[in-house]
């Protein structure tokens, strides 16, 4: 089963030593609207792009950038 796009986010914030507060407080928000933010989907339901990506079998993946996962080699 894949990890939820919140699952991803935590991880990744675990993995940069950051907390939401300290993410919510870059983003120029506070922690409790970014908490609301990561409890719904990336794509809304009422936009056409889950129509889109379903009818063309498509699917939305969030990845850390290749120079990243080896390690900043260039």
């Amino acid at each position: 089963m894949q990890p939820n796009p919140k699952q991803v986010i935590q991880s990744r914030l675990k993995t940069l030593g950051l907390t939401q507060a300290q993410l919510a407080e870059q983003l120029g928000t506070t922690p409790s609207i970014l908490s609301r933010t990561l409890k719904t989907p990336l794509v809304r339901q009422d936009s056409h792009w889950p129509a889109i990506l379903d009818a063309l079998a498509l699917t939305v993946e969030i990845t850390i950038p290749l120079e990243e996962q080896r390690g900043g080699e260039n």
